[in-house]
């Protein structure tokens, strides 16, 4: 999946911070410099980028995305949980891509669910939901939470 497009998505001078395809052959990339300059979001055919945010990658990109996290541990009485989400603003939405992942219990399996979700913000209302090919995802969030780098927003579960 990255291979055919990296080329396209990721800079010579980025990493991937967490990356997936689509089930219709999209992609989306959650990239940074890796001298962490700026932090920039590509989602997009293999063919062309079809959303780049934000326009401009420098030092203020990082105000631009926030990230909310939700952990509880397991026990006789619940199930574990762990929600990662980093979000940005951008022409009236929101977009939120998400990690969920549920420990289970004796009614239901362990689950792990992963992609974006995309609100419009002056009715609140989800407009669309796109979730990653398991096997394709690479990377997560656990770094921006720890470096500093993003700030922490409100609870989006």
């Amino acid at each position: 999946m990255i291979g055919l497009a990296q080329a396209k998505y990721l800079l010579p001078n980025e990493e991937i911070v967490y990356t997936f395809s689509t089930k219709k052959g999209k992609v989306m990339m959650l990239a940074k410099d890796r001298q962490n300059k700026y932090l920039v979001y590509r989602f997009g055919s293999k063919e062309k980028i079809e959303l780049e945010f934000p326009e401009k990658k420098n030092k203020e990109s990082w105000k631009k995305f926030k990230y909310s996290y939700y952990m509880r541990g397991g026990g006789k009485a619940n199930a574990g949980r762990e929600n990662d989400h980093v979000y940005f603003y951008n022409n009236g939405f929101r977009y939120t891509l998400y990690r969920d992942y549920d420990a289970g219990d004796d009614k239901s399996p362990e689950s792990f669910v992963e992609g974006i979700v995309i609100t419009r913000l002056k009715d609140d209302k989800q407009i669309s939901k796109i979730i990653a090919v398991e096997s394709s995802v690479k990377g997560g969030f656990y770094d921006l939470r720890s470096d500093g780098l993003i700030e922490e927003g409100e609870d989006l579960d």
